[in-house]
């Protein structure tokens, strides 16, 4: 039979109305779960690998910042992927397939035991999958000591956006893909235990799949794949946006915004060696009042003068603001120089540098304080940029883009035979679903980005994505269209979107 008797038998329709027995129906709906399950262990492999990146990555954050906030939802955040990780393996591992030798009663039972299980993950997708991360990831950003308060408010309400945007999709995924299967699976199940004859309105839609099986010795279809480079696109610049920010928080969190020529305000006036000793002694009480957070016992050190300027609630709330922002004093040094009755000291924090001007009274209590955050140096006057790539920071670049290369290929991998399109309609997730072209009445375009999808809609308004530009081999998919589809179908309309090869 070649081409063009196969499509007068599709114009002439003789297998639109089969009449299916229960042995049809039941080997149609067992290579519909054979498929679901290989649909579903190319997602809990795309989602482990994204828990493992998800958890070194933050992990690294841990240990590397300083900022007790921000480590503490680098910390909730490794806590929740390892979480994630642990309820996708363990719905595998309590959802085994039926052993060969089973029954068909047990074949169904452990299928619809699998499909009821993956359905509650979908329906409670919030709080086992977006809560742990949305939290973490939230505390760890308004923990950040260097985050203005616009780009938190922005990410905060990116990430709430995205987290709706993902649960309707999972929603969508589970009403449209899970439940209609698990009530097949119920009816099937039913009709094999009692002998009841089975519900018409569950076995229609296993009929592509029988009329797939039935012309399978006649209809190959002509599949395609998501081309390498258009995966590549997103899963680099994901992998890379990683390094880019890590390396962003490394520059301003870490040493390198640190150095040991350190810039210091000049004196012209030298101290003796015994009102020298009178000021460290007044500055090391200071610094380790300071550091236990005794900012009571700092107030205490105020002359009288000073204590009516600066009394114990504003002391405590101006100490507690830079414990905040600089961390303890690791250590300090001075005094470096006078200028009449200030004397000054260079703190030594642990986010930061800060210098301290005391002057003391007859009674050596502090009648003057001043602190503020030290002057840069003309090493840490260099631009962010050229921090950001330096060429110790470039070095890390090269495994992250191999590593965004290696995810966009198990990608590619996982998404092979995206689409078919045979004399019967257009096969989707590997022929899981089989859309006949009859059943096509309206074609609209879907785009993201660079990329463009179709909405297959059917006469009851129901929609399917179909990828179309990020196909590989154009001149062939637009070969298999124009070889396979009506003359009048809708999808002819869209075969100028595909670039010319």
């Amino acid at each position: 039979m070649n081409d063009d008797d196969l499509k007068k038998l599709w114009r002439q329709q003789p297998l639109r109305a089969p009449a299916l027995s229960p042995a049809q129906v039941i080997s149609a709906m067992q290579n519909k779960t054979t498929q679901l399950r290989r649909t579903l262990l190319a997602r809990d492999v795309r989602e482990l690998l994204a828990c493992v990146i998800v958890g070194v990555i933050f992990g690294i954050y841990f240990f590397i910042n300083r900022a007790p906030i921000a480590r503490l939802g680098a910390l909730i955040t490794v806590a929740g992927s390892i979480f994630i990780a642990w309820k996708i393996l363990r719905a595998r591992r309590t959802t085994p397939p039926a052993k060969p030798d089973a029954t068909v009663v047990e074949s169904l039972r452990a299928e619809l035991h699998s499909v009821r299980t993956q359905s509650q993950l979908l329906r409670s997708v919030s709080w086992w999958y977006l809560l742990p991360l949305t939290v973490g990831t939230l505390v760890f950003v308004w923990g950040m000591p260097f985050n203005n308060l616009v780009f938190k408010v922005v990410f905060t309400l990116v990430t709430l956006a995205l987290d709706v945007f993902v649960y309707r999709l999972n929603q969508r995924a589970r009403s449209r893909q899970l439940l209609p299967v698990e009530a097949q699976l119920e009816s099937l199940l039913r009709s094999a235990e009692t002998g009841e004859p089975l519900d018409e309105t569950h076995i229609t839609n296993p009929r592509p799949i029988v009329l797939s099986m039935a012309a399978a010795d006649q209809v190959k279809p002509v599949e395609f794949k998501v081309a390498f480079w258009q995966i590549a696109i997103y899963g680099v610049t994901g992998i890379v946006g990683i390094w880019f920010f890590l390396i962003i928080g490394l520059t301003v969190d870490n040493q390198g915004w640190k150095t040991k020529e350190q810039a210091v305000e000049t004196f012209p006036q030298t101290l003796r060696a015994e009102e020298a000793n009178r000021y460290s002694v007044a500055a090391r009480k200071v610094v380790d009042l300071f550091n236990t957070g005794d900012y009571a016992a700092v107030q205490k050190l105020f002359g009288p003068s000073m204590s009516e300027a600066l009394p114990l609630q504003k002391a405590s709330e101006f100490f507690t603001g830079l414990a905040t922002q600089f961390g303890n004093i690791e250590k300090f040094d001075g005094p470096i120089g006078r200028s009449g009755e200030w004397v000054l000291f260079r703190l030594h924090c642990q986010r930061g540098e800060l210098t301290m001007r005391l002057a003391l009274d007859a009674n050596d209590t502090i009648s003057g304080i001043i602190v503020r955050p030290a002057p840069s140096t003309s090493r840490n006057s260099v631009g962010l940029i050229p921090r950001i790539f330096s060429w110790q920071h470039l070095l890390w670049f090269v495994p992250f883009f191999l590593v965004g290369l290696l995810y966009s290929w198990l990608l590619q991998k996982l998404t092979e035979r995206a689409v078919g399109i045979s004399t019967l309609g257009v096969h989707l997730y590997k022929g899981l679903n089989v859309i006949l072209w009859d059943e096509i009445k309206e074609v609209r375009t879907l785009r993201i980005l660079n990329i463009r999808s179709l909405w297959l809609i059917s006469e009851s308004g129901e929609k399917t994505i179909m990828p179309w530009t990020s196909l590989e081999r154009h001149s062939d998919l637009k070969a298999a269209v124009e070889g396979f589809a009506p003359a009048d179908h809708p999808l002819h309309r869209y075969l100028s979107l595909l670039k010319r090869i």
